[in-house]
């Protein structure tokens, strides 16, 4: 269901931004841009973010099994593709109708994959799921104007499967693993936070940046007049 929720939002981004020529994370382009525009303030607010707060989330993840380690680690990774869209942003106007779908897309896969990773036959399902649930949070660079009111209905889901994992393991032998829940609920807290801080009304294009996608110095031109 993540999936396919961010799925229909890439749909409704590219049908007014298409393909960012070379941002994808690991490209020339992205890197490029990574070295010349990282010390961004939203940029270094979000590394402080995935340091003080994600952290936690990895090392508690240490305690719950195999299942939920390999699920963070792909977690983290979709933070890393994120960050890699915040430097392109930080240093980049906002395109008209074009240009954003090849530089979310890396985020979007890597959503899909913790959700994939949600199996019902893991003794942590409800881990896995409150994972899967959270990893949608990281669809706010798709919501214009209300990002804040969209992490607020989408955080719940996640919720509620890290109550039961409290409900479980608290006041346990395995208490560690309630904590590594509460980590995870205080690290999407700490995210609504920094989007309110920095993304207020959306994702933070730079008004004075470059153009480094195609069609970007303004709207599409129009179309040609019929023949004959």
């Amino acid at each position: 269901e993540i999936a396919r929720n961010m799925e229909t939002r890439m749909a409704a981004v590219e049908a007014r931004l298409a393909a960012l020529e070379g941002g994808k994370p690991g490209t020339p382009a992205a890197a490029a841009a990574a070295g010349g525009a990282a010390a961004a303030p939203f940029v270094k607010a979000f590394d402080e973010l995935v340091a003080e707060f994600f952290a936690p989330v990895e090392q508690g993840a240490k305690v719950c099994g195999p299942d939920v380690e390999k699920s963070v680690a792909a977690f983290k990774e979709a933070l890393a593709a994120q960050r890699d869209m915040l430097v392109v942003a930080s240093s980049s106007r906002q395109p008209f109708d074009v240009n954003l779908q090849k530089v979310l897309k890396p985020t979007s896969d890597l959503m899909g994959k913790v959700d994939t990773l949600k199996d019902r036959r893991s003794k942590q399902f409800n881990h896995l799921a409150m994972l899967a649930e959270g990893v949608q949070c990281l669809g706010w660079v798709c919501v214009e104007k209300t990002p804040i009111s969209f992490l607020s209905d989408t955080m719940p889901g996640s919720e509620m499967y890290g109550n039961k994992v409290v409900m479980e393991f608290k006041n346990t032998d395995d208490a560690a693993q309630a904590d590594f829940a509460k980590a995870f609920k205080q690290f999407l807290l700490e995210l609504q936070k920094y989007v309110k801080a920095h993304h207020t009304t959306g994702l933070a294009w730079n008004p004075n940046g470059g153009t480094g996608y195609a069609g970007s110095a303004g709207p599409p031109p129009p179309p040609a007049p019929p023949q004959g």
